[in-house]
């Protein structure tokens, strides 16, 4: 009898650990062979949405750290972890940067015209839904985009 408790409670334990969540790891590299962390997979576009829906698309200007900071603090990724330092750097590049540079990206020798500074953020915002659609994205809570 005890055998067939303890037989059917073993069972269940391993069935649990199959079901169970990854750990929660707060960075967005990985080493081969390693689970990928998909719940920040998304933020680079979210984060260049968003200056595009200001600088571009006509949103009223808001700080970015407080909405993405604190997305990340709100799902267990402190100001020490991968992730957060990370985005704090993108965020402080994207709100400093103009147009220009945002359409250069991490190459500020290429030397774009006006008009293909402008041809790159309306096809750059198009591609990430539009101006209508990135300026309501930029109105709201991140955890409301998925």
């Amino acid at each position: 009898m005890f055998r067939s408790i303890a037989a059917l409670a073993l069972s269940c334990l391993s069935v649990t650990f199959a079901y169970g969540q990854s750990p929660r790891i707060c960075r967005n590299s990985f080493a081969p062979g390693e689970k990928i962390e998909t719940r920040f997979m998304g933020l680079n576009y979210a984060l260049m949405g968003y200056a595009l829906a200001e600088k571009y698309c006509g949103a009223d200007p808001a700080p970015m750290g407080p909405k993405f900071l604190g997305y990340l603090k709100r799902q267990g990724c402190n100001p020490e972890t991968e992730i957060y330092r990370v985005v704090e750097i993108s965020i402080d590049k994207l709100e400093r940067a103009n147009l220009k540079q945002l359409a250069q990206g991490e190459d500020p020798s290429l030397s774009l015209s006006e008009q293909q500074v402008q041809e790159w953020a309306m096809s750059t915002s198009k591609e990430l839904g539009g101006c209508e659609r990135l300026i309501t994205l930029h109105n709201t809570e991140p955890e409301s985009w998925q």
